[in-house]
């Protein structure tokens, strides 16, 4: 409720100037249209980079070869899908000496956490599972336990989702990334499994790796994405390891360790697949996450060299936009513009918007569109990403504002297991109110025909919501029946 409050306060203040105060309206206007304009052009300046080769096969090592502590976190997640990660990591080949830890911290329910531990205890000493109550920090807090927990001989820490099943030679490329005098954290992309019927889905989540990480690797700004990282782990213990104060922990260390001079880079191999979220419910809150947590992390910027600031800038506002203070702004001048006329202070306020909606469509559509052209994928997938970006654009603009105002809110998983029923998308108050606002715009105009236009944009991530709804809802039954 307390968050709520403070997310709500900003918006609905827009929406009074833009009901009120003509000249305020106007420098507010202003304002969102550049900071729009800033976050649209971090967006758009990712789209020429060029694919990275994987790394070549460099013999040594930082004197011999690296020991690996691999570390997965789970909470309340199915017992089977924990196993199955763990079955792919036991069956590693070419890997240099690793161990697994299993940190399963505040699973309620004993039934769900020992059918793991009795995996664990009959796959031999390699396998060490713990169970922690009380644990604080979510992911975080469960990752340092398990820091704490290493063999004194690893060298390096590999953190894997509890959904991700790792490729035989996952470890062994891990290996070779680090060869001779190789990086202080290694980052493989996300991928994911049995995602033909989700096409576009995938498209959609797999373009931060095609353009932010590898533009960000080249100017040696890539960050860390959470799953499947490579993490030194003297580095990782000099910076105080991981840190709960934030949705996206990775991130967040990935700059702690670039602003203690380590370096990283990203491997362009499939490292493991793991799961989409199963429904639009799980992928919107995952959006909003993903930019609350990110934006959160933009005061640790300072002290970064400048080119490396802004690559990491532009990864950081990857899913961002302004669009929640935009629309009500625009929402109060229209209101103005219905009860007392139109003026053109007001007129000139939701122009600005309307430039503003029109480049967050612009920053979602391009860089997909221009992907698309360049490469193999369907034409359907492309448009059905398309769709899912935009339909998704109402949740990054609320994960924007409230990491901002650092309101997020604490750390919630994406359901994996059968059973779990949410509401469907047309129910989000996030894509039914601004929908609706946009078809009474339409509807009873009172503005210029800039904020016309800005008024349809209100209206498309509702009519965008069903072409990711239909493709999650034929991947769930794929993945898990």
């Amino acid at each position: 409720m307390h968050a709520a409050l403070h997310r709500t306060a900003p918006v609905a203040g827009l929406a009074l100037v833009g009901g009120g105060l003509p000249v305020a309206a106007i420098c507010a206007g202003a304002a969102l249209l550049a900071a729009q304009t800033v976050v649209t052009g971090l967006n758009l300046w990712t789209v020429g980079a060029m694919p990275l080769p994987p790394a070549p096969p460099v013999p040594g090592g930082r004197g011999g070869p690296p020991f690996f502590s691999v570390h997965v976190a789970t909470h309340d997640e199915p017992p089977e899908l924990v196993c199955d990660t763990l079955a792919a990591l036991r069956d590693q080949r070419g890997a240099p000496g690793f161990e697994i830890i299993v940190l399963d911290n505040n699973t309620p329910d004993p039934a769900v956490w020992t059918p793991v531990a009795a995996w664990c205890k009959a796959a031999g000493p390699r396998f060490r599972f713990h169970h922690r109550e009380g644990v604080t920090g979510a992911k975080a807090g469960a990752l340092n336990i398990a820091l704490g927990l290493t063999d004194p001989r690893a060298t390096h820490v590999v953190v894997i989702d509890a959904d991700y099943r790792a490729e035989p030679d996952f470890l062994a490329a891990a290996a070779q990334a680090l060869g001779g005098a190789g990086p202080d954290f290694v980052q493989f992309p996300q991928a994911y499994r049995d995602g033909e019927d989700a096409g576009g889905v995938v498209l959609e989540l797999s373009d931060y790796f095609t353009r932010h990480a590898r533009a960000a690797d080249g100017a040696n700004a890539m960050l860390l994405t959470g799953t499947l990282s490579v993490i030194d782990r003297q580095a990782l213990e000099r910076v105080g390891g991981w840190s709960g104060a934030t949705l996206t922990e990775d991130a967040e260390l990935g700059l702690r360790l670039r602003g203690a001079g380590f370096n990283g880079r990203l491997d362009t191999r499939i490292g493991g697949r793991g799961l989409l979220p199963l429904d639009f419910d799980g992928l919107s809150k995952q959006r909003y996450r993903w930019a609350a947590g990110n934006v959160a992390c933009l005061r640790a910027l300072s002290g970064l060299p400048r080119r490396t600031a802004l690559h990491t800038l532009a990864q950081l506002t990857a899913w961002g936009n302004f669009g929640l203070p935009v629309a009500a702004l625009m929402t109060g001048g229209w209101l103005r513009g219905l009860v007392a006329g139109p003026d053109a202070a007001t007129g000139l306020a939701m122009a600005f918007c309307g430039l503003a909606l029109g480049l967050i469509l612009l920053g979602a559509v391009l860089p997909l569109a221009m992907q698309a052209a360049a490469g193999p994928a369907r034409r359907g997938d492309t448009l059905s990403a398309i769709a899912t970006r935009i339909a998704l654009l109402p949740a990054s603009a609320r994960g924007t504002l409230d990491g901002l105002a650092r309101c997020a809110g604490g750390f919630r998983r994406t359901p994996k297991a059968a059973g779990t029923r949410t509401a469907p998308a047309w129910l989000r108050a996030e894509l039914t109110v601004p929908g609706a606002l946009g078809l009474l715009m339409l509807l009873h105009p009172a503005g210029p025909p800039l904020a016309q236009a800005g008024a349809a944009l209100l209206a498309l991530p509702l009519a965008c919501a069903p072409a990711p709804c239909r493709a999650l809802a034929t991947y769930r039954q794929r993945a898990i029946g």
